[in-house]
């Protein structure tokens, strides 16, 4: 787990988790950044540490996974366009993953 910590502080603001699953791709499997510390570059530090790790591993891919936009909701919309802004493209929507209320779309960034 990579962890974001707030300037001259042991106080953790945000982490970010990969999972291997082949060997050309890891996936952020989980990411989290305190609300008050979004866009102040942790989330993208995150991004870049755990892209740089994956290459090290041999991937030349790095995937998420996040609510589809045919959801509602409108804090994803916000994840979906953090997620574009660092070089992830939308792949994939599928319908029934986690069930037909949440769909899920699948991003990928190549390394």
């Amino acid at each position: 787990m990579l962890v974001c910590k707030k300037a001259s502080s042991d106080v953790i603001i945000g982490f970010l988790s990969l999972r291997f699953h082949t060997k050309v791709a890891a996936e952020a499997y989980v990411l989290g950044v305190r609300r008050e510390e979004h866009r102040q570059g942790c989330g993208r530090a995150l991004f870049d540490a755990g892209a740089q790790l994956a290459k090290t591993r041999g991937a030349l891919f790095l995937t998420v996974k996040t609510l589809a936009a045919s959801h509602p909701d409108p804090h994803y919309q916000s994840t979906r366009k953090f997620y574009e802004r660092i070089g992830f493209l939308p792949i994939e929507v599928f319908e029934s993953l986690w069930g037909r209320e949440n769909p899920c779309l699948l991003m990928l960034k190549p390394l």
